[in-house]
């Protein structure tokens, strides 16, 4: 089992969100984020996540809530 982690970033306020299309669904959008990996705590898997998938470095000021 490994837990997952979103990040929710309002700027200007407009909320990042990723879209992603399936040919079953359509388009569905959803917070940057991901697994978190062995070893790693939640906040560098967030940040790992958001390089990879948003393709920048963030500053992880809060949480929010865990489920």
């Amino acid at each position: 089992m490994r837990c997952g982690i979103k990040g929710i970033v309002i700027s200007n306020n407009k909320l990042l969100t990723i879209k992603k299309y399936d040919e079953q669904f359509g388009a569905d959008f959803t917070l940057p984020g991901g697994g978190q990996e062995h070893g790693e705590n939640l906040i560098e898997a967030l940040k790992r996540e958001f390089l990879e998938e948003v393709g920048c470095q963030i500053e992880v000021k809060q949480f929010r809530f865990l489920s």
